[in-house]
């Protein structure tokens, strides 16, 4: 059974309709700063939904020219002609969604087609674009972009700075390619005649090496080195 109220309880105030009327008096006092307050709140709201629309759609639009590069290549045959035409597109890309995802993984793929084309100096800003983005590297791209950046160097004969890229991409998230990063160093070091540095990399290579065929090259090296 509820407990009745005191007649002091009754003509006492409310702490809830006390409030109510606190505010109520605030604003009738403050209407311009009030106004303003809720305005600002309404204008910041809208202001941020439409960034977020607008960035969802930004990001969407460019997955979807990516997903259409992508099919491009999947059809076309791996000509001149054709690697120029996958060229166009990954470019058209990056000239209209350069803040997107999908046109970081576009340098990646430019570098690709240029290097196929043998095309080195152009082959290299897009590689070197594509690692100083903020991509995740769970699948180890970054390290083939790096490698990738080695071989232009190295088709250059600049060794130099192919050892450089090499041994950056051996530091890089590399599961699974150890043994062709330890390759690469060791042969670039054997180009710079550093026969030490060459045989402690293939031995290196050896250790994480499985297929039988490069065992026996890998030994070959290690014993021409010895």
């Amino acid at each position: 059974m509820a407990a009745k109220l005191s007649k002091k309880d009754l003509k006492g105030p409310d702490a809830f309709q006390a409030s109510i009327d606190e505010i109520t008096e605030y604003i009738s006092e403050n209407k311009q700063r009030f106004y303003a307050i809720v305005t600002a709140v309404v204008l910041a709201a809208i202001i941020a939904f439409g960034i977020y629309m607008y960035w969802s759609n930004y990001q969407s639009s460019a997955k979807e020219m990516y997903a259409k590069a992508q099919e491009n290549i999947a059809q076309n045959v791996d000509t001149p002609e054709d690697a120029m035409k996958n060229i166009k597109i990954y470019q058209e890309l990056i000239d209209k969604y350069p803040k997107s995802w999908s046109a970081r993984m576009a340098h990646y793929h430019l570098g690709n087609l240029y290097y196929n084309l043998g095309d080195f100096d152009k082959a290299i800003p897009d590689y070197k674009k594509f690692v100083s983005s903020r991509i995740s590297d769970n699948a180890g791209i970054k390290f083939l972009a790096l490698t990738s950046l080695g071989y232009c160097y190295e088709a250059k004969k600049d060794y130099k700075s192919a050892l450089e890229y090499f041994e950056k991409a051996q530091k890089s998230d590399n599961v699974g390619f150890e043994s062709i990063g330890f390759r690469n160093i060791g042969r670039t070091y054997e180009q710079l005649n550093d026969k030490k540095n060459a045989l402690d990399n293939y031995k290196k290579a050896l250790e994480k090496t499985t297929d039988p065929a490069m065992l026996i090259f890998i030994k070959h090296k290690i014993s021409s080195l010895s």
